[in-house]
């Protein structure tokens, strides 16, 4: 699915991020914006050779929950939606 996003977030004093909340382009080319309930894991990843931080949030779109995988780039400043796992 892989999907640039915008993105809000915290950089904390030891350089860690949190997403605080993002915004996508839907279907109907509108703007959503989706605020992050819960940030469930972070981890540093690499995926064809790219430093990445991997995010798994929780936040509800449309009254419902889903848990959204999220990349931050770390050479390009980069956030990507990866998938909707649910």
């Amino acid at each position: 699915m892989s999907l640039q996003i915008e993105v809000i977030s915290v950089f904390a004093a030891d350089g860690s991020i949190t997403p605080l909340r993002f915004r996508m382009e839907d279907e109907a080319h509108q703007l959503q914006t989706v605020a992050i309930s819960q940030v469930v894991c972070a981890k540093p990843i690499q995926y064809a050779g790219i430093d990445a931080i991997q995010y798994l949030c929780k936040a509800f779109q449309n009254g419902q929950e889903h848990l959204f995988e999220l990349r931050y780039t770390v050479r390009t400043h980069r956030w990507t939606l990866f998938r909707v796992v649910y």
